[in-house]
């Protein structure tokens, strides 16, 4: 006897979902709650530009994916709301929790409610932290400023020995024309 359609594709959305929860980085959940569609299409072209993904889901779908993936810390934030939102870490949490954070100021029934990552859980208030961080290229780019503000400034007291130097032996060369 055949199966039924939505048997297979919800099995096949969970068998996702378990990979997402368990193999990326990390992902931060959010509620939806009365946001458009075209609003939802709006948020995935800003994190497929950013380079991550954002999907809808089901909170029964989602409770038994998390279940199977074995992270039993979020259930709560699951059973809470009916559809969920789920935004995936695939290389900077930080951009993917502004942009969550940013969608959640615009849209007053899209609520960001948990995370995890790194294999911890993180609750709002800790997403909303680290979405106010600057950017990963940013602090790399403040890092290797602080690393080549000691280089400059050795150069610049290098350089200014060796102008002092100069000075000195030209004041020496001047005493010595005069006198001679």
């Amino acid at each position: 006897m055949a199966e039924k359609y939505g048997r297979k594709v919800r099995e096949l959305m969970i068998r996702e979902m378990k990979g997402i929860f368990s193999g990326k980085k990390g992902f931060i959940i959010s509620s939806i709650e009365n946001v458009k569609a075209s609003e939802i299409d709006e948020l995935r072209k800003n994190m497929r530009r950013s380079g991550t993904r954002y999907m809808v889901i089901k909170n029964r779908l989602a409770k038994l994916a998390l279940e199977e993936a074995g992270i039993s810390e979020l259930f709560d934030a699951v059973n809470e709301e009916k559809i969920l939102g789920v935004g995936i870490v695939e290389e900077d949490s930080v951009q993917v929790a502004k942009l969550l954070m940013q969608f959640s100021k615009k849209n007053k029934g899209f609520k960001v409610s948990t995370g995890y990552l790194e294999g911890q859980p993180l609750a709002a208030e800790k997403i909303k932290e680290l979405s106010e961080l600057p950017s990963r290229e940013r602090l790399i780019a403040m890092v290797i400023g602080m690393m080549n503000a000691p280089i400059t400034s050795f150069a610049g007291v290098l350089s200014s020995l060796l102008r002092n130097i100069l000075y000195a032996l030209n004041a020496v060369k001047e005493k010595k024309e005069k006198e001679g």
